[in-house]
């Protein structure tokens, strides 16, 4: 079924690549039926992708109170499942990830921090599709979102995912952040995960611009244009939870016993292990300086482009840990990046070629990322079949029952 969805698709944008759409066009009706077959295809996964995880992670829930590690590898093949079928959205309407720069193969089982800028709704599918093939690392992240992204469809999966959402606005800061020190331990350190991916920027690049220019004028910093003044606050936290250094402050301040007075359990043990090894900027390009709404993308609406994913990988070893010094090498990380996109931008100079800095990890080679249709298909049809066996065997027989009571009730 997706197969024939990716290549119908793609043939279509090869030979009839539609042209960029103005205020005042109309779009053919061929357009138009391609956009409602999109949305119908999109709706209809949507409808049985997520029960069908859904139901699955409540199943296993006895495999979570036996063996935890297991159940969190399995859930991981789940979420990683959801994510190539998000990913198979951004292909099929003709969109491709040019990946460049460090070296990410030695580093995907390692716990890291992934540091994106924030430019459009389109950058989590962006960012899903440049990790989809990294192994099951793409399972294993815990992602740091906007608040209000817990309210659509694909909230109900991160929230039980163990993503965290934080909420915007210069009250609710100091409280967000106790919450992410809270979830940090309750949550990335019990689960296994690996990766945290994190927008510094606090928001989307044309909300938060303006105010960004203000503040680097009013401070004497850089006013940048493509990029805004990293917010260190959470990467602070995660920092101070993560770090050997830390740990071992807090725990000598806060000693932990068990009921016996004796030393915390096996999950406890796990949890210390967890050490904090690399940050991973990973800068997003939009050809033209013009990002795309995820929405238009998933349907097609747009014509199709590359985007350009630049990593640069930095040990911890590397990375101040006091909040003024972590401020300044944030900052300058996001300076370097308004060069590189300043160079995308005007000059169409892919970013690796403006990164000159010399760093641990060995450099790839520019490349489109692919997309593979085998897997891919594999991840419809577990899902489909999933939801088949569910409607059968578990949600039309509870219907029933409910039906059942209710028509004593009605």
């Amino acid at each position: 079924m997706f197969q024939l969805f990716y290549q119908s698709a793609l043939q279509y944008n090869r030979f009839n690549i539609v042209t960029v759409k103005t205020s005042g066009e109309m779009s053919s009706a061929r357009d138009l039926a391609r956009y409602s077959l999109r949305v119908l295809f999109i709706t209809f996964i949507n409808m049985l992708g997520i029960p069908s995880y859904l139901t699955w992670f409540l199943l296993l829930q006895p495999l979570k109170l036996y063996n935890p590690k297991l159940f969190w590898k399995i859930e991981s093949i789940l979420f990683r499942s959801l994510l190539t079928v998000v990913t198979t959205w951004l292909y099929s309407g003709g969109y491709t990830i040019v990946e460049s720069g460090d070296s990410l193969e030695g580093i995907m089982d390692d716990e890291a921090v992934v540091l994106v800028n924030h430019q459009s709704t389109s950058d989590v599918p962006v960012v899903m599709s440049a990790i989809h093939n990294k192994s099951l690392v793409s399972g294993r992240v815990m992602w740091v979102m906007d608040d209000i992204f817990k309210y659509t469809n694909f909230g109900w999966i991160s929230y039980v995912h163990g993503d965290f959402f934080i909420v915007q606005g210069k009250e609710a800061r100091s409280d967000s952040l106790e919450k992410l020190e809270s979830h940090i331990n309750s949550m990335y350190k019990t689960t296994f995960k690996k990766w945290i991916i994190l927008f510094p920027e606090g928001g989307f690049l044309r909300k938060r611009r303006f105010r960004s220019q203000e503040f680097a004028k009013k401070n004497q910093l850089p006013v940048l244009q493509h990029v805004t003044l990293p917010r260190v606050g959470a990467l602070k936290v995660i920092i101070d939870n993560l770090t050997p250094q830390t740990t071992a402050n807090k725990d000598s301040l806060t000693p932990q016993t068990t009921a016996n007075g004796g030393s915390p359990g096996v999950q406890e043990s796990q949890s210390n292990q967890k050490t904090l090894k690399w940050i991973i900027d990973m800068t997003v390009g939009y050809p033209g300086a013009t990002p795309y709404n995820s929405h238009g993308m998933f349907v097609g609406y747009w014509p199709p482009r590359k985007v350009q994913i630049h990593y640069r990988v930095y040990p911890m070893s590397d990375v101040p840990t006091d909040r003024e010094g972590l401020t300044n090498w944030m900052y300058k990380r996001y300076q370097e990046k308004e060069v590189f996109l300043q160079e995308f931008y005007t000059k169409s100079k892919p970013l690796d070629e403006s990164d000159e800095e010399k760093r641990y990890m060995s450099r790839i080679e520019r490349r489109d990322l692919e997309m593979d249709v085998i897997v891919a298909s594999l991840c419809y049809l577990f899902h489909v079949c999933s939801f088949i066996f569910f409607w059968y065997y578990l949600y039309s027989p509870v219907f029933r029952i409910l039906g059942f009571f209710l028509s004593f009730i009605f």
